[in-house]
């Protein structure tokens, strides 16, 4: 499969892969929008991270459920609307302001980002029998790497499917990656979730096994709140308000593979920045 060879490589040769979370986005450009997207790969992302919901109806859509009230001004969740009342909908933008703008179906954004880049589908797991049925039909299955929670239902769902979809388990404790590998999947990564530096996946001796596996380490640095911790403080936040080093430089020297951001460019600056200080 060429496009993990691709990656594999370019993680290596570059030292880290960057993904946009839910694209790259503010003012009249809206979160997981083909708009969002094409911005974060001029922003210089590798992978385009989005999250996907599915009608009644059974049509997919790129839109993070819980979002409804901010982006659509309702509290009626996608997940209980048909396509028609989704699509009745315009969305708001990043400073509340109603825009034309409609909530993307995900053929759409396949379509018009296909041979492109590399695809993260998030949050897609709850509807996994259906959306995985429907990727191996779009023929891109070099393209996508699907994420879930490490649970036998989802593990069973993908490696019953054969569909050979590049997959990446959420890993919070090391002992979770156990179970993943007695499935047969195409298990090309792992996001980590980690509190502190001492946390055991953010040790050097499970970096390295992990690489010894040919598994590339997905860290998540964006700053969803206040109060919760995805790598350690490590995160986007600490990065442009306190200091670069101690946040990207830290994931970056640690050596994990690939970094979810909110703020591309400025994490792809700072990395050129940093292998020219180290070389």
């Amino acid at each position: 499969m060429a496009f993990v060879d691709n990656s594999v490589r370019r993680a290596r040769e570059n030292g880290v892969l960057l993904a946009a979370h839910r694209g790259t986005f503010g003012g009249n450009i809206i979160q997981n929008t083909i708009p969002a997207f094409e911005n974060a790969l001029k922003h210089g992302a590798d992978i385009l991270e989005l999250d996907v919901a599915k009608t009644i109806d059974g049509v997919f859509f790129v839109f993070h459920t819980g979002q409804e009230p901010y982006l659509l001004g309702t509290d009626q969740k996608l997940d209980t609307m048909t396509a028609n009342q989704v699509l009745s909908y315009n969305l708001y933008n990043n400073i509340q302001e109603i825009t034309s703008q409609k909530i993307n179906i995900l053929s759409d954004v396949l379509d018009h980002f296909k041979q492109k880049c590399l695809i993260n589908i998030d949050r897609g797991w709850f509807y996994w029998e259906d959306l995985i049925l429907y990727l191996k039909d779009k023929g891109i299955r070099d393209q996508i790497i699907l994420k879930s929670p490490p649970e036998i239902e989802f593990l069973k769902q993908l490696e019953d499917s054969q569909t050979g979809i590049m997959y990446m388990p959420i890993l919070r404790e090391r002992q979770q990656l156990e179970h993943v590998l007695l499935h047969k999947i195409n298990l090309v990564a792992a996001e980590i979730i980690f509190s502190s530096d001492d946390h055991e996946l953010a040790q050097m001796q499970f970096i390295e096994e992990m690489h010894n596996k040919g598994l590339l380490l997905w860290v998540n640095a964006t700053t969803l709140d206040d109060k919760i911790t995805l790598s350690g403080g490590h995160n986007d936040n600490r990065a442009i308000v306190q200091n670069m080093h101690d946040a990207w430089g830290w994931l970056v020297d640690r050596g994990y593979d690939i970094i979810l951001t909110d703020w591309p460019l400025l994490l792809k600056s700072y990395i050129t920045k940093h292998q020219s200080n180290n070389s």
